[in-house]
């Protein structure tokens, strides 16, 4: 949706992706930056730190520095996730 030269501060990206049902967003580590996630829309499984939890439509989850987290959609129907990240100095 929006990318870093589209803002002033320190936002790097505003992203609006779809995950289909038996989809990934894979596990995976981040730097020295954060991340929102919004849930728009269904449900799944969050992997945070190793640990699971079960995510559903309202949930935001911040993910936080140096974080590890990863999204899987092991429903039947899409999950509608709006990311925001933030760059950090």
């Amino acid at each position: 949706m929006w990318n870093k030269s589209d803002f002033l501060s320190h936002c790097d990206f505003i992203d609006r992706q779809v995950i289909p049902p038996n989809s990934t967003l894979g596990y995976h580590k981040h730097g020295n930056d954060e991340e929102m996630y919004i849930i728009l829309e269904g449900s799944g499984t969050m992997t945070i730190e190793g640990q699971q939890v079960n995510i559903k439509k309202d949930d935001m989850i911040k993910n936080p520095p140096y974080g590890e987290h990863g999204l899987v959609n092991d429903s039947d129907a899409n999950i509608d996730l709006l990311i925001i990240k933030f760059g950090l100095e």
